[in-house]
């Protein structure tokens, strides 16, 4: 059933605020967790609202006709024990493209060296045992792949049930967010800034005084990253987006 269309008079406690003259320029930086330390994002949107769109969503929430569809505990911990041998699977392959390639260098110095000489001999038993390696790890990798993907698809159709019933019940609740948007930002006359990150995952983008909501999200092993908060652009010039201020969301 669709929800009844709200005026924006009825959200303005909620998400209106109005943006003042002037402008400055706020950098935006958007990294995700890595082995090694965070990696920068490249060409990912970074949305500036004028009004807090969470908001919005949340009294359409509370005015639906029926309570939004939840994951179940069990699915969550399947979907979980999903992620974490995700995981597991890319740390394997990737100590094994790191072996792989440790491989090719020696076998590429082996072929320079006399076979009669001790440093041959030192670097060929070195050859021997990290071939060894290399190869349990193949194994490892592989078995990891299959529980990843077995696991996947032992709960494909359930997962699939609850996509449908989710995205119905969102294009409902929702139906009308968008003339909600436009009727608030005519209001304000205002409009939603946006840009992409660049190869270093920064983007910059001039934004008017007064209360802004930078958006944006990226996608992550359990579903997305997701950022809503709140800035004044007379009180920052650069803003991180990590996962200490994100919202860890499950998508399935």
């Amino acid at each position: 059933m669709r929800v009844q269309r709200f005026s924006p008079a009825l959200l303005i406690g909620a998400a209106l605020t109005l943006a003042g003259c002037g402008g400055s320029p706020i950098t935006v930086e958007v990294v995700a967790d890595g082995p090694e330390g965070p990696v920068p994002q490249a060409n990912i949107e970074v949305r500036f609202f004028p009004f807090d769109r969470d908001s919005v969503f949340d009294v359409l929430d509370s005015q639906a006709s029926t309570p939004r569809p939840e994951v179940s505990e069990d699915m969550l911990a399947t979907f979980g024990e999903i992620a974490g041998l995700q995981e597991q699977w890319r740390t394997k392959e990737r100590e094994w493209s790191e072996g792989r390639d440790q491989l090719q260098s020696l076998s590429d110095e082996l072929q320079g060296l006399d076979r009669r000489s001790r440093d041959y001999m030192q670097k060929y038993e070195q050859f021997g045992d990290l071939e060894q390696r290399v190869n349990r790890l193949e194994s490892e990798k592989i078995a990891l792949f299959e529980q990843f993907t077995g696991l996947q698809e032992s709960v494909a159709a359930r997962v699939d049930s609850f996509r449908i019933a989710r995205d119905s019940w969102e294009e409902s609740t929702y139906a009308d967010y968008f003339d909600i948007e436009q009727e608030i930002l005519r209001a304000d006359k205002a409009e939603v800034l946006a840009d992409t990150t660049g190869v270093d995952g920064t983007v910059t983008v001039n934004v008017p005084s007064g209360d802004w909501w930078v958006v944006s999200r990226i996608p992550t092993a359990r579903g997305e990253m997701y950022w809503n908060i709140r800035i004044d652009p007379s009180e920052i010039e650069t803003l991180l987006l990590s996962v200490e201020n994100g919202e860890d969301r499950i998508r399935f």
